[in-house]
């Protein structure tokens, strides 16, 4: 049996990366089940603190994700992590834009 693959990055801002990296990959934010959300808030399993609006939705405060559209890629999870970079990331991902304009999707992404 076959495993799906995704990609957990830490962040300060998991927001703004996830937010980055779906548009430089022509990924997708996942939605967000705002209802979720409330009723686990309501319910006392998390609390205010614990959510955020995000672009005017109301989202977990230290965790998204986006998709590949196509389903082929892996999914990227963005977690914040309370403390700060130190040292080299160990992972990182490298962009091959295909058969484009390297030059144009550089500066697209600029």
């Amino acid at each position: 049996m076959a495993f799906g693959l995704q990609v957990v990055l830490d962040a300060a801002d998991p927001h703004a990366l996830c937010a980055f990296w779906a548009e430089a990959l022509h990924y997708e934010v996942e939605p967000t089940d705002e209802a979720f959300i409330r009723e686990m808030v309501s319910k006392g399993h998390a609390s205010e603190a614990d959510t955020a609006m995000v672009n005017g939705e109301l989202r977990w405060a230290d965790a998204t994700a986006c998709k590949d559209p196509d389903g082929v890629g892996p999914r990227l999870y963005f977690q914040r992590v309370p403390e700060p970079k130190t040292v080299k990331n160990r992972v990182h991902l490298d962009l091959r834009p295909g058969p484009v304009d390297r030059f144009a999707e550089i500066a697209r992404l600029e």
